[in-house]
């Protein structure tokens, strides 16, 4: 017996893409309206949902837009560990390199959302959101300098190591993008030079 469906009845969408629908809702109403100023309705409206399918997911305001900024860093983290990971795994130097030039090149793309999310725009000046104390970033380029072939024994503690130099790059790419409006291309690959010559000393390895 064959089982007629009404013509154009739409399916439910699993929870999973549900939840990525209200994720890509909100980081759009962030970025347009800045978080303080965003509501929850104009979050539902553009996903596309009712307001009790937001609380399924998320208890409040705060919840969406910490699982926005996880969502954000661990897509930059990916972007790094793939150019990483087109290196021999033998070539650890190249490696950090090569992390440390996606991690420059990453935040100046993004510079406009990362700015919304983490409260660096006048637009969220005021806001009182916190960002979580974890942070993927520094976990992901710690791992990576502890894949160091035969360290020396002078060689920094990998988690201070990752936590310092995460640190030089987060600030100085910020300055850059902040305070230097020309050229932000080439400014771009003179930073890069400068933090990786900065990590090979610190890390005592040799470029």
């Amino acid at each position: 017996m064959n089982v007629r469906r009404t013509p154009g009845r739409p399916r439910t969408k699993p929870a999973e893409e549900r939840r990525a629908d209200l994720l890509d809702a909100a980081e759009a109403v962030f970025s347009e309206r800045g978080i303080d100023t965003a509501r929850i309705d104009e979050i539902t409206e553009r996903a596309g949902v009712a307001i009790g399918t937001f609380y399924l997911h998320f208890g409040s305001k705060r919840d969406i837009m910490l699982a926005v900024q996880a969502r954000f860093v661990d897509r930059l983290v990916e972007q790094q560990n793939a150019a990483v990971r087109k290196l021999p795994a033998d070539d650890w130097i190249g490696r950090v390199e090569a992390w440390l030039s996606d991690a420059v090149r990453s935040y100046v793309e993004h510079a406009e959302l990362h700015d919304v999310l983490y409260g660096h725009t006048p637009i969220n000046a005021a806001t009182e959101i916190q960002v979580s104390p974890e942070n993927a970033h520094v976990e992901a380029f710690r791992r990576l300098i502890t894949e160091r072939p035969d360290p020396p024994a002078d060689a920094p503690d990998p988690a201070r190591a990752a936590l310092l130099i995460y640190s030089a790059w987060y600030g100085a790419t910020h300055a850059l993008l902040h305070h230097e409006a020309d050229d932000i291309d080439r400014l771009a690959d003179e930073l890069i030079a400068d933090i990786t010559d900065l990590a090979h000393r610190y890390l005592r390895s040799e470029a």
